[in-house]
This record gives C-alpha cells, structure tokens and sequence, in this order.
C-alpha cells in the first residue's frame, strides 16, 4: 500500500512540475515587464495602467486613451527612423467652416507627436515626409486618422457652457506589415474656457494632451521612464 501511495504522489509530483514549467514558458513567450506608475524625464509622476496579455502582445489600460496595445518583445531597440505620415481623417465635417480648422488639427498632431518623441528620445530620427527617410534606414511607420471631429463653437461655450471641439484620432505604428503599436483616444476640451478660449487654441491643447499620452507609453516601452512606488 505504501509503494502505491508513494507511486501516486510521485506522479502528482511529476504534473505538477510540467504544469510549472509550461506556465514559465508561456510567461518568457511575453518577456517584458512593466511597471504601472513611472517618473518621466521631466519629472511628471505618470500611471500608464495594468497590463494584460493579448493578441500577441500588451494591453495597457492607460487611463486618458482608450486603446493601447503593444506588441510582444517590441521596444523601440533596433530602429534608427520613425516616418510620421500626414494625418487622415474619415470624420464628417458639419459644413465648409470646419474644413480650415479639420486641416490645422491634422497638421498640429504630426507636429505635436514629433515634437514629443524627439523630446522623450524614444528614436533617434524622427521624420514627416518619407523624402526624409535615409537610405537603408530600419524605419518605422506611425499613420495617425482623426475618427471624430468638432471645431467647436465659441458662442455656446459662452453663454451655456456647450460646444466644445472634439477630436478622436485612432493610430498605430507599424515595421512592414506587422503592427506593432495601436493606441486611440479622445479629447473635448475643458469645462472652464467658456467662450473666452479660441476654438483652434482649446483644439490644439486637446492634442497636445492626447500625444502627451500616447508618447508617455512609448517612452515606457522603450524603457525610457523610472519606475517608481
């Protein structure tokens, strides 16, 4: 009986270990690691979220975006170039007035993520027209498309606090074909400008605060933030 007994718990003994070692496995399948709350290079204390595995990569539950995903084992490292195309946008515009200010959101966003990524060194070269790219650069493609838009309306912002701009932008990096950073977000504005604030300035805050965002987490990713507790 005993003979048995020790039989059956070497065996217990036995799945128990090939469960352990599939589960590391599986685990150094996805070997990064990330913290939830990092200190940035300019010394703003920032909660990128929790993590979760999915679709072969991160999900980040940032807390100001409402999409970030990251490829497994993508850092950053091993590319020289990111190519920021011209911004798309697929919203419809309410009339001919917003046309103007649609096409100065577009422009800002290229502006503001480039201005960002260079600041935060999350690459080394940074480029919006793809005549800029050198040749035989290791590049990477970040497309940006503005899904929602307003321009906004100064006089209801006025008197009864409504019409603020809104802006949606849906984006993602990619090597080739294989994307390797989604991340989506929205902005409108505060609650305090009223109508004392132009449309375009609230607009471009809006973005400034959405790229802040977005770049925060590929800085995090390229390992360019602090930990902290």
């Amino acid at each position: 009986m005993k003979i048995k007994e020790n039989l059956k718990l070497l065996i217990s003994f036995g799945w128990g270990a090939l469960i352990l070692a599939i589960a590391g496995c599986a685990t150094d399948s996805t070997s990064q690691h990330f913290s939830t709350k990092y200190r940035a290079t300019d010394g703003r204390a920032i909660d990128v979220g929790r993590r979760t595995i999915a679709d072969n990569g991160w999900k980040f539950d940032e807390p100001h975006l409402d999409k970030c995903w990251v490829a497994a084992d993508f850092d950053f490292s091993g590319y020289d170039t990111l190519y920021i195309a011209p911004t798309l946008c697929t919203a419809t515009l309410k009339g001919p007035d917003e046309e103007g200010p649609n096409e100065l959101a577009k422009d800002n966003l290229v502006i503001e993520l480039q201005r960002f990524i260079r600041a935060k060194h999350i690459i080394a070269n940074v480029v919006t027209r793809d005549s800029d790219i050198p040749a035989g650069a290791h590049v990477l493609k970040m497309e940006n498309t503005i899904t929602q838009y307003a321009k906004g309306n100064a006089v209801t912002r006025y008197w009864i606090f409504v019409g603020h701009p809104k802006l949606r932008v849906a984006g993602k990096i990619t090597d080739g074909d294989k994307s390797v950073f989604i991340f989506e977000g929205y902005r409108s504005g505060g609650t305090l400008e009223g109508g004392y604030v132009s449309d375009v300035d609230i607009q471009l805050g809006d973005i400034r605060s959405l790229t802040t965002d977005a770049t925060d987490v590929m800085a995090v990713v390229a390992g360019k933030y602090q930990p902290r507790n």
